[in-house]
């Protein structure tokens, strides 16, 4: 009598559900935020390349390699992500994407994350390029 009972007993069973259910839905939700995160960071770091190559090309604020890495790691700064002077790297007239003449910004970073363990190396460092024509000086 005293296994039937206990056989039909469903007290807890929610929380054995929960207990087996709540890891899964914890590891998308946390995977979802960090996916998210890696996102925005490589597009933001494709807006900070094009910016720079667009200002080598149409600014005196970016004249020279060491301008255009400041002109980047400032312009990070803007929207709160920290890269630094090596992570730019700033290369003027060359062929860039075909185009002929064209400044090209490459700016590489190794984001950390929360997923480390789950994502291999390869979709922690982030590298994004942007090229921008060379406008003629008005001389």
């Amino acid at each position: 009598m005293g296994l039937a009972r206990l056989a039909c007993c469903q007290r807890g069973a929610a929380m054995v559900e929960f207990a087996l259910v709540a890891p899964a839905f914890m590891l998308g939700v946390f995977g979802l935020i960090e996916t998210s995160r890696l996102l925005w960071t490589k597009q933001t770091m494709a807006d900070i390349a094009y910016a720079t190559a667009r200002c080598m090309s149409v600014s005196s604020t970016c004249a020279n390699t060491g301008a255009a890495q400041t002109y980047a790691v400032n312009r990070a700064g803007d929207f709160a992500l920290l890269i630094t002077t090596s992570d730019v790297t700033a290369t003027a007239n060359t062929t860039c994407n075909n185009l002929p003449l064209s400044h090209q910004v490459v700016v590489a970073k190794s984001v950390d994350t929360m997923m480390d363990g789950f994502l291999p190396d390869a979709l922690t460092t982030l590298r994004v390029k942007a090229c921008y024509p060379a406008m003629p000086s008005a001389t």
